[in-house]
């Protein structure tokens, strides 16, 4: 590469928010799921509010031995585990589109999108959600095309 040249590589700023088409039994669906980005006020809050639970922990680990005592670390259930992620994913949940599930609309809010997640017979939405957030790609702004 000649020292004149200049690489264009476009933005490196994920997105604020990435719509996640719902697949239902293997079909794309017209229900669109819109997430906060990595940079997104709410996401912000989020990853503060998990650091500042973990460090936290850190710091009565580190009391708990400094003190001579014995530090057991709790196990959570498959229950608390999926709450958390439910949790976890609704924090990250700006809205979606409307829908009707059996007949009946089903409006977003926080509470809905909990109720929705948590029901173990829908875990096909819960676990793409997860995938959706934890994929590296879905924030990435698209290439223009020419």
């Amino acid at each position: 590469m000649k020292t004149d040249e200049v690489t264009e590589i476009g933005s490196l700023d994920a997105l604020d928010e990435a719509p996640m088409d719902v697949v239902i039994n293997g079909k794309v669906t017209t229900w669109v799921w819109t997430f906060a980005g990595p940079g997104h006020e709410k996401t912000v809050e989020q990853s503060n509010r998990i650091a500042r639970q973990r460090l936290h922990e850190e710091a009565r680990k580190e009391q708990a031995v400094v003190n001579g005592k014995k530090w057991i670390a709790e196990e959570p259930t498959p229950n608390e585990v999926r709450e958390k992620n439910v949790n976890w994913i609704v924090g990250r949940l700006l809205g979606w589109t409307p829908v009707k599930i059996d007949g009946e609309m089903l409006t977003y809010s926080e509470d809905a999108a909990r109720k929705l997640l948590a029901d173990p017979r829908k875990s096909a939405i819960y676990v793409q959600a997860l995938e959706f957030l934890a994929a590296d790609t879905s924030f990435t702004p698209r290439s223009a095309t020419t």
